[in-house]
């Protein structure tokens, strides 16, 4: 008996609305390994019945215009027809380039928001399961081997779903995980947001060449007479891989009883710490045992007025310092107790000077954005260096790999703990020290 068109749309709508209800069940809970089977049932009937309709809708355009249809094909057995439908199904989901029929409702689309959902799912699983090490439940052995996760190793490399990392051991996690890790590496770490980070799968040393012309202007030609030729005058930066170790101990008896999401936990906890280390070293590290903070690779610019006070000249000085090429990209950068300083400034009628910015205003100076980077000098001191001005994008960060989880079971079962040790291996440098210029205080 055949089948119409208007059947076939019918029951395709209906295998839909079921699909639709185990993909929103999925957002609450596991599914069963026969809800598991179901779906890709009902997945698979969606895409012959495609194939059927856009047989029929080929035939009636063939009507119509007038042409012979071909001859029918000899009927496939349903294994065949089965094997062909999953196979139809595969293209549509890897996104082919070809164009297809219109479907009347968007299933390819769904599915592969299904399918990323349920892989993320599972590795979010997985990850938890390899928090807990041997007391991994059934539900995370199970998504661990279908996410590729060995449970049993005790270090982990975080590579992201986008990378080319062929690094041992390399795992793609789910998203919430390093969102939450670099989330806060950035939130104490606020250079990373403004300088340029470039990463590399190796640490091996990565020589960068830097120029800076701004000095050499150009000239009006005389007739008959050849130019002069200015020489470029090239420098050149070597960035290396200094590491970076974040280390946090957890109970036992709180990985085993607690219902904490551990993944987002740890993950905060380890960014933190790593945040707090980099944004030391990248304020005011000396580029011989770690990276070259950006206050050590800055120029001098400007002296403020004492020890213990700045003015507006003084600030004012301090953009002046800098070429107006890099001033296009220019910001302030101070820890937080100096820029509330710098809000304190009066006239001498005792009014501020930046009252705008006391109504919640952007924090801006004098028309540049201030970045508050609390790794600076907190207090006006003798010899502080209080303020910078610069274009930051010339501050440069290497990433060299991907950054290294470590379970530690052993190490700390004296005290009934284990530990989690995140490293990242990294170094940092001024590409071009004019760029960037500090105001210090006197010495006396």
């Amino acid at each position: 008996m055949s089948v119409s068109r208007r059947d076939l749309l019918a029951e395709r709508a209906r295998l839909v609305e079921q699909a639709k209800a185990y993909h929103e069940s999925a957002s609450t809970r596991e599914w069963t390994p026969e809800e598991t089977a179901k779906v890709d049932e009902i997945v698979a009937l969606i895409a012959e019945h495609d194939v059927r309709i856009a047989a029929i809708e080929a035939a009636m355009a063939e009507e119509v215009s007038g042409e012979e249809a071909p001859a029918e094909a000899p009927a496939a057995d349903p294994a065949a027809q089965q094997q062909a439908a999953r196979a139809r199904l595969s293209d549509v989901l890897s996104a082919s380039s070809r164009r297809t029929r219109p479907a009347p409702v968007g299933v390819p689309m769904f599915t592969r928001d299904l399918d990323d959902k349920r892989a993320n799912r599972d590795r979010e699983t997985a990850l938890c399961g390899w928090f807990l090490g041997n007391d991994a439940k059934a539900e995370h052995r199970s998504a661990a081997q279908r996410s590729g996760l060995n449970l049993g190793s005790n270090r982990i490399v975080l590579t992201r779903a986008n990378s080319t990392s062929t690094t041992a051991g390399g795992y793609t996690i789910p998203q919430g995980f390093l969102a939450e890790l670099e989330k806060k590496i950035v939130y104490f770490n606020p250079l990373r947001d403004v300088a340029r980070v470039i990463r590399t799968e190796s640490g091996n040393s990565l020589p960068f060449p830097t120029i800076d012309d701004t000095g050499n202007p150009g000239a009006i030609g005389a007739e008959n007479t050849a130019p002069s030729a200015t020489d470029m005058t090239f420098g050149q930066i070597i960035l290396g891989a200094y590491r970076t170790e974040s280390l946090v101990l957890l109970s036992n008896e709180l990985l085993r009883d607690s219902g904490l999401d551990l993944a987002t936990e740890v993950a905060g906890l380890l960014g933190e710490r790593l945040g707090r280390k980099e944004a030391t070293d990248h304020a005011t590290g000396n580029g011989t045992t770690a990276p070259q903070g950006v206050v050590t690779g800055s120029s001098a610019g400007a002296t403020g007025a004492t020890t213990t006070t700045i003015t507006l000249a003084n600030i004012m000085a301090l953009r002046n310092a800098l070429d107006f090429g890099y001033q296009q990209n220019g910001a302030f950068m101070m820890h937080q107790s100096i820029w509330s300083t710098i809000l304190q400034l009066a006239d001498s009628q005792s009014r501020p000077l930046f009252l705008d910015l006391l109504n919640g205003n952007a924090p801006r100076l004098l028309g540049y954005p201030v970045i508050v980077n609390n790794a600076m000098a907190s207090s006006i001191a003798a010899s502080a260096k209080t303020i910078l001005f610069g274009d930051f994008s010339k501050y440069y960060i290497r990433d060299a790999g991907d950054i290294e989880i470590i379970r530690m079971n052993e190490r700390y079962a004296d005290a009934y703990q284990t530990g989690f040790m995140a490293v990242r291996r990294s170094d940092a440098k001024v590409a071009q020290s004019a760029a960037i210029v500090r105001l210090t205080q006197p010495a006396t």
